[in-house]
């Protein structure tokens, strides 16, 4: 048995548990305030349970943070098939010199999920998702996963089963540390330069340029498909507006990624996909509401 003979060892236990349930919440809420509020949640209801009532801590607080975020998902659905335009996960910033493991706060595992496969992540149900993240992140055995879930074991294969269907499309890799971080840098100065030519040769022919502003700033609203209009795109913003971009190298979900300036305001963070060379996707998410923590960086 685990006593809790004092809010002390509770506080210990919780610590050494913390980073991987905040890492289980932004899995299964693609938000950093949403998971670091189920982390608080979690903690002001482990601090009430009764000493020596508990067998396993890290089981306990794994199917207690599951279950606070399953509630909070369901009502983020809701609130999510209404938001005005495109819907991004809140991004994970790091700086390049914290390496590429470890969060901007308690060293969280969440850093190294790359927003791609946070985006397939939200093709699912709320239980799909559960199960998926507690099978393949967490590395949980049906059995667990039954009893957190307060369900049969082939109930859980077979929600497994699905949520596997419906996360056909692989997520892409994350890159090579050092040939993502160039390739980002190259794109920064060719968009400072407003280089048309050398924008369209670092995207792949079919890249995508996705928006997230909440309807709370200017963005494009639509994906913007293929390297020619994604360079107009950039250009373009530049030209009407009469000012130019800086950026500043930063990891964005254990990958290469800026934070983006436009007349000396901080305005968005971009994440990207890279593959053979080439960017194949660009997540810009502008939303001031998903930047709160960025913003002081």
């Amino acid at each position: 048995m685990t006593a809790l003979a004092d809010p002390d060892t509770a506080l210990a236990a919780f610590a050494g548990e913390r980073a991987r349930l905040r890492a289980l919440a932004y899995r299964l809420l693609g938000s950093v305030a949403e998971a670091e509020d189920t982390l608080q949640d979690a903690w002001l209801r482990w601090s009430a349970v009764a000493p020596g009532s508990v067998g396993s801590a890290p089981a306990f607080l794994t199917t207690l943070v599951t279950r606070l975020a399953l509630d909070r998902l369901r009502s983020a659905r809701v609130a999510r098939e209404r938001y005005y335009g495109l819907w991004l996960p809140e991004p994970e910033v790091a700086d390049w010199d914290d390496g590429a493991e470890g969060g901007p706060e308690d060293g969280a595992e969440s850093e190294s999920v790359p927003l791609a496969m946070l985006l397939l992540l939200e093709r699912l149900a709320p239980e799909q998702r559960a199960v998926f993240v507690l099978r393949e992140a967490m590395d949980l055995d049906y059995a667990e996963i039954a009893g957190m879930l307060g369900k049969s074991v082939e109930a859980c294969r077979q929600i497994m089963r699905r949520a596997r269907a419906r996360m056909a499309e692989p997520s892409a890799a994350l890159a090579d540390p050092d040939a993502g971080r160039r390739l980002a840098a190259a794109f920064a100065e060719a968009s400072v330069r407003r280089d048309y030519a050398a924008i369209v040769a670092l995207l792949s022919d079919d890249a995508q340029w996705l928006s997230d502003g909440g309807g709370m700033v200017r963005t494009a609203v639509n994906p913007l498909f293929g390297a020619d209009r994604i360079a107009r795109f950039l250009i373009g913003v530049q030209r009407k507006r009469g000012l130019s971009f800086r950026f500043v190298p930063v990891r964005v979900n254990g990958g290469p990624g800026l934070l983006t300036e436009l007349g000396g305001s901080f305005r968005s963070v971009l994440g990207f996909d890279v593959a053979d060379g080439r960017i194949v996707r660009v997540y810009q998410v502008a939303n001031p509401q998903k930047l709160e923590r960025v913003a002081g960086f």
